[in-house]
């Protein structure tokens, strides 16, 4: 098991996450409204002269979201391979690895250091804000339960670097 290629793998899943999540929110402001404090989302329904409509799941959206947790299995199980994992304690302790990081790169850099202080990327009408941007428990209550989801996660992905390589 290689801690620099896992430490390599780590950064670039980041930049790559990073560019992904603030491209789409360049392109739609509201792509992540649901993961933003209530505060901030009455304040943007309201000055938007919008009412919060919960997304329908139809057939393809269930089907979109399962190929992609289906592809991010099979790239965090490849990844922990190429780190040289070749058990399933190695491939667990890895995949688990990239799960926090990611979730730690998200907490800390999105919602701790980018929105509550680059009011540009804040959502039209709620710039005024800073109080309920600069929220960090926030944020942190909202990841800390899925930490157990990760080691799951993780568990699924192991078998399948196992069972593949």
């Amino acid at each position: 098991m290689s801690v620099s290629i896992h430490v390599l793998e780590c950064v670039v899943m980041c930049a790559v996450f990073g560019v992904f999540v603030f491209g789409m929110m360049l392109v739609n402001p509201v792509s992540f409204i649901g993961d933003y404090p209530p505060e901030i989302q009455v304040q943007y329904y309201s000055s938007q002269h919008k009412e919060a409509v919960k997304e329908k799941m139809t057939f393809f959206t269930i089907l979109r979201k399962v190929i992609g947790v289906i592809a991010f299995l099979f790239l965090f199980a490849w990844m922990a391979h190429m780190a040289g994992a070749e058990t399933f304690a190695e491939g667990l302790l890895l995949v688990y690895g990239y799960m926090l990081v990611l979730a730690a790169f998200d907490t800390c850099f999105f919602d701790w250091v980018l929105f509550p202080n680059i009011k540009q990327v804040r959502l039209p009408g709620t710039e005024h804000m800073d109080k309920e941007y600069h929220q960090k428990w926030f944020h942190v209550k909202v990841m800390l339960p899925m930490l157990p989801v990760f080691a799951v996660g993780g568990l699924l992905i192991s078998l399948i670097m196992v069972w593949i390589w």
